[in-house]
């Protein structure tokens, strides 16, 4: 499985009808605008480079160079990066020029990705030193909601709400079944008819008061009554185990390979040594920004 583009990357078809250049005739000098490693770049190549992007990151970084830079100056360093390598891409000659590096960075990354090979023994190390993120709890929950909650079409205000999850709250403490009340009282038509069944639930994957309660209870256990996004709710955890490492694995080696990427990637760049032209630490970028088209006004040809 071949992970993503990183960030630094912006995959994108020149932007039509919008090619920025620098402003002024041919015989006006392109001032250096910045240098990564031993490339020179030029603002006749920035705005070319700008014009390929949307219209609002095309004006930002056009009138913020320095936004272009942390954007187009890593870029640049891994396709450079990628040159030394000598990779390439199909039909090199009929690309654009940041159309190339852009090709170039991400033939570079799918080339890191495929080098990295985790061993049984690192994703066993993974596995053992990030126990938390591979535990799973089973769990109910009841929701009692109220008119200001979040996604609510409840009538209630939130002190009849809390009035009513406490008296639910009391019959769970004199021994009534947990998902008889949930298919009865919750408010949450998701899992209201499964008796409030959450499934199995791993860490951060609900509402951050919940995720944050369950992680607290004890298989059998079961809350008080506590505030959520949603409403008032009550959760039980009926078990809590560890998935299988032969479950887990797939993600283990994406999580390895990603980060194995993300340090090749920062030291290239870093390498790369980055800089900006002082002259453009203020200044925005001269690309000419083409005029609206043309329209007559006042005048019974132009439409209405």
């Amino acid at each position: 499985m071949k992970p993503p583009l990183h960030p630094f990357i912006v995959i994108t078809g020149l932007a039509v009808g919008f090619a920025p250049q620098p402003s002024g005739n041919a015989h006006k000098p392109d001032p250096l605008v910045l240098t990564v490693a031993n490339r020179r770049i030029t603002a006749s190549e920035l705005c070319s480079a700008v014009g390929s992007l949307p219209p609002p990151q095309r004006t930002g970084y056009t009138q913020h160079p320095a936004l272009a830079k942390d954007w187009f100056g890593p870029l640049i360093a891994l396709a450079e990066e990628a040159k030394r390598e000598h990779l390439t891409v199909p039909d090199a000659e009929k690309l654009s020029e940041v159309d190339l590096d852009n090709a170039l960075a991400g033939e570079l990354i799918r080339s890191i990705a495929d080098s990295v090979k985790p061993s049984t023994d690192e994703v066993a190390s993974y596995y053992a030193a990030h126990e938390s993120d591979f535990e799973q709890v089973k769990a109910r929950h009841i929701l009692v909601s109220y008119a200001t909650a979040f996604g609510s079409h409840s009538t209630r205000n939130a002190a009849e709400a809390k009035a009513k999850a406490d008296e639910i709250s009391s019959q769970l403490k004199r021994g009534a079944d947990f998902a008889a009340l949930a298919s009865r009282e919750s408010d949450d038509p998701y899992t209201k008819p499964s008796g409030g069944d959450l499934g199995n639930v791993v860490r951060h994957q609900l509402d951050p008061a919940v995720d944050a309660m369950l992680w607290q209870l004890a298989p059998g256990q079961t809350s008080a009554p506590f505030e959520g996004r949603f409403g008032y709710e009550i959760v039980r955890v009926e078990d809590r185990r560890m998935q299988p490492l032969d479950q887990v694995r797939d993600t283990i080696v994406g999580k390895i390979k990603a980060a194995a990427l993300e340090g090749k990637q920062q030291q290239i760049v870093s390498a790369a040594r980055i800089a900006l032209d002082p002259a453009f630490a203020d200044s925005p970028l001269p690309c000419e920004v083409p005029s609206p088209p043309f329209q007559l006004k006042d005048s019974p040809l132009v439409p209405r």
